[in-house]
């Protein structure tokens, strides 16, 4: 169904409930060489709506920071010092964050036990960065696990977790600049109103929107191990409110390594987080009121897998902006790990939890780890993969695709698939399309044949297409478009 390129969307769902929203994807990027540069849990944030990228690499715990340029990405820069090293997994490390030419990136300096939490910062857009600053003031434990996020003003709030002298005793603290980054004041703990103690090895997140700043967090009471909030309704000053944020009483007797996000619209706080509350690990988005305190208002799981209850969600991630919000994670089904996004613009949960999609082009190996951003229409996603080691990035437009009903019920389908050379795609009439083109991985065109067969697209790569991933992207009468994967041999 041609929907199905267009939008994230649930091949079971009602088309005719979906029909007014939708993702159209451009063609994947490659961020940067994962061999010299790593590809360990990546994140993302905006420099002048442009991606910028923060990529970890195993070993020195060596981070490096990524500027896209619109056609492509320019060389990596590194940002933590020669002989420092970073803590770094596949479920924790550095974080980034930005607001205009503003760039921080934090993270736990290395040995784990007496590291401190540090910050590096750009003010010309991701160019160059500062020496490190030292974020936290906590020298009677161990600090680890930073988060951040920015304010309107540029100026970064970090979140990590402290525990006592040996472990034990977990908590959340927050430092904030008020200095866009240049230091930073004196932290407070945030949860010593929370029953029990913070999951020990379940990274934090930090919300901050005007008047709130809501840290994010996965609680341990007993081993109950639900999604918690603190919130401050006076700009950080006091944290009194909390609240469980997911109610599934998950008992669990061992850290999960996995955290929550989220977003804050208006009066409302969005949260995603992966729990085995109900068998298996499956993402949930929480909506909260904020006004006058940390009100849970529902909780909804995402579409589930369509197998059995070995097939897993994790590692959710959320961005919005007014009506709509973007989810992505990664799903493992029957053993393979994609990345699956839902969308919606009418603000609701329930319609969020609706629906969804693969994001990567290339089904075959692992694909995980996620991040994304929303901002002025468009998604900005990057994501691990595995089969080539290099972290990808794919840009979105959040699109209104009512304007295609009349393609309504099609199935797009292309074989055979891998091909050594030719190729035929069935489901798409040639009267609504105006253009045909073939990318590559890059985004660039390359140079094939085809022709029309009674509806049918005959492609011919020629005898010297070169192995690799491609995609088929028709330009509709509507000015709207699609991209169909290939792989050639």
């Amino acid at each position: 169904m041609i929907k199905f390129f267009y939008a994230c969307i649930l091949a079971t769902a009602s088309l005719s409930t979906f029909a007014q929203q939708g993702i159209i994807w451009e063609p994947e990027m490659v961020v940067a060489n994962g061999d010299t540069f790593g590809n360990i849990r990546p994140r993302l944030s905006l420099v002048n709506d442009l991606p910028i990228v923060m990529l970890g690499k195993g070993g020195n715990g060596e981070v490096f920071i990524v500027k896209g340029n619109g056609s492509g990405f320019n060389a990596p820069v590194g940002v933590v010092p020669n002989g420092m090293q970073t803590y770094l997994a596949n479920w924790t490390g550095p974080d980034i964050a930005s607001n205009g030419n503003n760039v921080v990136v934090v993270f736990k300096a290395q040995p784990i036990n007496t590291g401190n939490i540090y910050a590096v910062r750009s003010t010309d857009g991701g160019l160059t960065f500062s020496d490190t600053i030292r974020v936290d003031n906590f020298d009677q434990g161990e600090a680890w696990m930073p988060a951040l996020d920015m304010d309107e003003f540029g100026n970064p709030h970090v979140t990590y977790m402290i525990l006592d002298n040996g472990g034990g005793n977990e908590r959340i603290a927050i430092a904030s600049s008020a200095n866009g980054g240049a230091s930073y004041l004196p932290q407070q703990v945030v949860t010593s109103s929370t029953p029990g103690f913070a999951c020990d090895c379940c990274p934090p997140e930090l919300l901050v929107k005007g008047q709130y700043q809501l840290a994010l967090f996965r609680n341990n009471e007993s081993n109950v191990r639900d999604t918690w909030g603190s919130l401050s309704t006076d700009g950080g000053v006091s944290f009194n409110s909390t609240e469980n944020l997911d109610n599934l009483n998950w008992m669990i007797n061992s850290c999960p390594s996995t955290g929550p996000h989220g977003v804050i619209i208006g009066d409302s706080a969005y949260v995603v987080a992966a729990s085995r509350g109900e068998g298996a690990y499956r993402v949930y988005v929480s909506t909260a009121g904020l006004a006058g305190g940390l009100n849970l208002a529902s909780v909804q799981m995402m579409n589930e897998p369509t197998a059995s209850l070995g097939d897993t969600q994790n590692y959710p991630r959320i961005s919005g902006s007014g009506d709509t919000l973007v989810v992505i994670w990664e799903e493992k089904e029957s053993g393979n790990s994609e990345i699956l996004c839902s969308v919606t613009t009418d603000g609701n949960a329930q319609t969020l939890a609706a629906y969804k999609s693969i994001v990567n082009a290339e089904p075959a190996g692992f694909q995980g780890k996620p991040d994304v951003i929303y901002k002025n229409g468009f998604v900005h996603v990057i994501y691990q993969d595995l089969a080539v080691g290099d972290v990808i990035y794919r840009k979105g437009t959040i699109a209104d695709v009512t304007g295609i009903n009349e393609l309504n019920g099609a199935t797009v389908e292309i074989f055979p698939n891998p091909t050594n050379r030719m190729a035929v795609l069935r489901g798409v009439e040639q009267k609504f399309v105006k253009e045909v083109e073939v990318l590559d991985i890059q985004g660039r065109k390359v140079q094939t044949s085809y022709t029309w067969i009674n509806d049918e697209l005959n492609l011919d790569f020629g005898v010297n297409g070169s192995p690799g991933t491609y995609f088929v992207t028709f330009q509709l009468m509507n000015d709207t478009q699609f991209s169909k994967s290939i792989v050639i041999r």
